[in-house]
């Protein structure tokens, strides 16, 4: 008798973490692809009360083809000069791109973006000497200079002499041994708008002025320019400004931001939400930075685990099929093996990022 209710709750004991298993199993495979979306919405709006874009969530303008292709880069001896008029609603927690010149390559030429408050200007750098200590480019920014549901005028202002950062037409910071297009083999380029190529560094605020130039405006022509931005008029110093791109964000419908300076060089607003380029097991060297949300994604993963690699041993343990020892080893590569399948398949999820930390993280909760 005693021997039958031993094996009755054993059984029955085996049963329960079974299923607890399965269960935990199910609930973490829903939290690794949700929302299961392959195809979704580019959150870019049409302000309602004025000029330009809200860029509210996972969204992307950009334009449609490189520059010049197939010819080389207009930027023919690296002097530019970006005016961007913005309005940030969110403090950013880690560092979301806003405007961005991409080839195609890792790092991108230059963006420009938001680290809580403060303006973020990174460009890539092929000389060791420019670059921020372990990393492939070299920085540059301004503190206070993207407040919260307040509208800016950045400009930047970049040749061999260095670069130059203004805010509202003044003034406010130079740095004499950065260039913007450093690390630029002339080669064609796109505009990206709200986000980075692969789309992990989505910005929220709106915008509604752009402006790229083939050559350095002067402290003078910068101002005004500010003040033509702020009256309503075209923002253009001359027929012979080198005035490459404007935007001016007037049309308030359709899937098209037209460049007023030239027929081509225009704007696409896509529908469906969608990176230019996939990222497979981002390495932890390139994937980390010092934000909140970085450190509460790893919290994450491997409390998320947890569950799953005590249920899966107390199932095996309950079973009697294996020795101690190789269920420690069968639960710790099932962890791994399912982790790793979740960040391959999030490869095909535009919502979601593929990252080797994700799975280190997730076989260490295990």
């Amino acid at each position: 008798m005693m021997h039958f209710s031993r094996t009755f709750f054993q059984s029955k004991s085996t049963t329960f973490f079974g299923v607890a298993f399965l269960a935990v199993f199910a609930i973490t495979f829903v939290a690794g692809f949700w929302p299961f979306d392959i195809h979704p919405k580019n959150e870019v709006s049409w302000l309602k009360d004025g000029k330009g874009v809200n860029f509210h969530g996972q969204s992307m303008i950009l334009s449609p083809a490189l520059w010049n292709e197939p010819q080389k880069s207009p930027f023919q001896d690296g002097a530019i000069t970006v005016e961007l008029k913005v309005r940030p609603t969110a403090d950013a927690s880690g560092s979301d791109y806003i405007f961005c010149l991409d080839d195609g390559k890792t790092p991108e030429v230059t963006f420009f973006g938001q680290w809580k408050s403060h303006l973020v200007i990174r460009s890539r750098a092929d000389d060791p000497a420019l670059r921020k200590r372990g990393k492939p480019y070299q920085e540059m920014g301004l503190r206070n200079a993207l407040l919260k549901n307040q509208e800016a005028l950045i400009t930047v202002t970049s040749g061999t002499a260095g670069s130059v950062i203004y805010i509202n037409g003044k003034p406010v910071r130079s740095y004499p041994r950065h260039r913007l297009l450093s690390g630029s083999k002339e080669e064609p380029v796109r505009i990206i708008l709200g986000n980075s190529p692969t789309g992990h560094s989505y910005w929220q605020g709106d915008i509604s002025g752009l402006a790229v130039y083939s050559r350095v405006l002067t402290g003078d022509q910068v101002s005004r320019s500010y003040q033509e931005w702020i009256s309503g008029k075209t923002p253009l110093q001359s027929a012979n400004s080198g005035c490459m791109a404007l935007y001016l964000f007037d049309e308030r419908e359709g899937k098209v931001v037209h460049n007023r300076v030239s027929a081509g060089g225009e704007l696409m607003i896509p529908e469906v939400f969608t990176p230019l380029q996939r990222t497979v097991l981002i390495p932890p060297w390139l994937d980390f930075e010092w934000s909140l949300n970085y450190f509460q994604d790893i919290a994450v993963n491997i409390f998320g685990f947890m569950p799953f690699g005590f249920f899966c041993a107390a199932f095996l343990f309950k079973a009697g099929r294996f020795r101690r020892k190789n269920i420690y080893w069968i639960t710790a590569l099932l962890g791994l093996g399912f982790g790793l399948a979740i960040e391959l398949s999030q490869v095909y999820i535009p919502t979601r990022h593929s990252q080797l930390m994700d799975v280190i993280d997730n076989f260490a909760g295990t």
